[in-house]
């Protein structure tokens, strides 16, 4: 996980250089805010510095093997949809089915990026119905390599009535050109056997490459009764 120092070393880094697991509160892999006067444009060097100089260690780590085993040329446009603005907007995966089932759902960007979502549904029997838990997690993979990954977990109980819902939510950013966090306060609605939770990314880039102006993305996951809707979008 991503401390407060290390996010503002990050940018500390970034900036003189030339240039989020799981807490289910703060996001990781992140920078309070784009360090001033930003540098133009991620490279290659300055991104597998950046892998050898964040705390999502164990991530960091296979990333940079994963990295360093892409032919040079893919290396390059690897390091270029990590900056590309159009890139990062295109963040857009659902999936759906049934709470007990889960789901699985690929979108492909182009032939180097592809978004996933995938559900893991448990519902188990209690004296009162059900405890419902739904495990959201989206990620972008460029090379099939795991970059961005927001992770929410859900759960309630379930009878007559959705009761004592809890959400929690979590990042893993391996994007060196953005910081990526949560806004601080999640939209959780229930309506009698229903619920929806949402959580607001705000996707800051690092670099002027990337363009100016804040990357809004929603994660939602939203029940009908027994079947379950789960995205990462625009709205």
């Amino acid at each position: 996980m991503r401390t407060l120092a290390t996010a503002t070393r990050a940018g500390v880094l970034a900036a003189t250089a030339g240039a989020l697991l799981f807490t289910g509160v703060a996001a990781q892999g992140t920078a309070v805010a784009a360090p001033q006067g930003k540098p133009a444009k991620l490279t290659v060097a300055k991104y597998r510095d950046w892998l050898k100089n964040n705390d999502e260690a164990a991530a960091s780590v296979k990333l940079l093997k994963a990295f360093d085993k892409l032919p040079k040329a893919k290396q390059r446009k690897f390091v270029d949809h990590l900056q590309n603005r159009k890139t990062q907007e295109a963040y857009n995966v659902r999936t759906g089915g049934y709470i007990n089932r889960g789901g699985h759902h690929e979108e492909a960007y182009n032939k180097d990026v592809r978004f996933v979502a995938d559900v893991q549904g448990v519902r188990k029997a209690t004296k009162a119905g059900s405890h419902i838990t739904l495990t959201f997690t989206a990620t972008e993979r460029i090379y099939g390599i795991p970059v961005i990954t927001q992770k929410t977990v859900l759960s309630y109980d379930y009878g007559s009535a959705v009761r004592s819902p809890k959400y929690k939510r979590s990042v893993t950013n391996l994007n060196a050109a953005v910081a990526i966090t949560p806004v601080k306060k999640d939209i959780i609605k229930v309506s009698g056997r229903n619920i929806s939770a949402t959580t607001t990314w705000k996707a800051q880039p690092l670099y002027r490459s990337v363009g100016a102006g804040t990357i809004t993305k929603r994660q939602t996951t939203a029940t009908v009764n027994v079947k379950f809707n789960a995205w990462v979008g625009n709205r």
